[in-house]
């Protein structure tokens, strides 16, 4: 079998797609590391504004003092909203259980990330059969579909007013990005390759 390598367009394409998914990887990293998810804000005892009393994030929770200190930081299963974690507690042992699938889906979608990414490099670079070019963006679809499954299991408790789920969102929207890209590059190569396919079978 002749190696048909692909065109020059293509490979930009697919690159550009690595860059977004690499992007949006380290977004959602940095998103689901980070405590701001839910941000608890108080009126401030003396002067006027506000500060930030506690955040919270699908793992763990810390709480500051109005001075902007961080006082400690909790499991989730540690203290909710201020209350000693108990499983006997109907709520509680709802929020937990919600907040540890939000975790693993979210978790799950990073990883599909990387997966994809790293499929669409590649695919760029090395000849497969035309149907092995469908994991790439196969890959990125289900990354955009377990992200998007952990923030909604997350929202039914928390809601979402820190920089943190900004990061994380974006990640999401540039794996969608990514996902596109993936899929255009994926078409053409094999496009392309039938295309030189026939090109050589052709009788002269």
């Amino acid at each position: 079998m002749v190696r048909l390598t692909p065109d020059s367009l293509s490979q930009k394409i697919a690159f550009t797609a690595v860059a977004f998914g690499t992007i949006a990887l380290v977004l959602a990293c940095v998103g689901m590391g980070t405590p701001n998810w839910y941000i608890q804000y108080g009126p401030k005892l003396s002067g006027t504004g506000y500060y930030k009393i506690s955040s919270v994030n699908f793992f763990y929770s810390c709480n500051w003092m109005n001075d902007g200190t961080l006082i400690n930081c909790t499991k989730r299963n540690g203290n909710l909203y201020g209350y000693p974690y108990s499983s006997g507690a109907l709520w509680m042992n709802d929020f937990y259980q919600r907040m540890q699938n939000a975790g693993a889906l979210c978790i799950v979608g990073i990883i599909f990330i990387a997966f994809g990414t790293l499929a669409t490099l590649i695919m760029a670079l090395v000849y497969f059969p035309t149907w092995v070019n469908l994991f790439p963006p196969i890959l990125f679809f289900i990354a955009c579909l377990f992200m998007l499954a952990g923030m909604a299991e997350g929202s039914r408790y928390l809601l979402y007013n820190g920089y943190s789920v900004n990061l994380y969102q974006t990640g999401h929207l540039l794996t969608m990005f990514a996902l596109f890209l993936s899929a255009l590059s994926a078409g053409r190569i094999h496009f392309s390759r039938w295309t030189e396919a026939d090109i050589n079978t052709t009788p002269k």
